[in-house]
């Protein structure tokens, strides 16, 4: 089981692999429960495409321990792991903006 670290700058690249993959891998799981929504998840990508023709793209930036988010709706933005969950700077988790962003977007 891993730890929970306070800041991403706290563990190892190999840490930073199995948390980053971790999330990732959730993510793909659960966008594969949306209908029509098609996704791939390889080398540390993850590509979202929609219906409508519209895309997310969230990878992994190893040497800055980050998770990068491009999004139709809200942009580029940088997510850390902070106290065990990957935030981006407003304090936002990755996973329920996504989830939220392809909902406004399938509607």
């Amino acid at each position: 089981m891993l730890r929970t670290f306070k800041f991403c700058t706290e563990f190892t690249t190999t840490q930073f692999l199995k948390l980053s993959n971790l999330q990732l891998s959730s993510l793909n799981d659960k966008i594969e429960n949306f209908e029509n929504v098609e996704t791939s998840f390889s080398d540390g990508v993850l590509n979202v495409h929609l219906p409508n023709g519209k895309s997310f793209v969230i990878n992994r930036q190893t040497p800055n321990k980050q998770l990068w988010y491009s999004s139709p709706i809200s942009g580029p933005q940088r997510f850390n792991y902070v106290n065990g969950k990957w935030v981006n700077s407003k304090q936002e988790e990755i996973e329920k903006q996504l989830l939220n962003e392809i909902n406004l977007l399938i509607q």
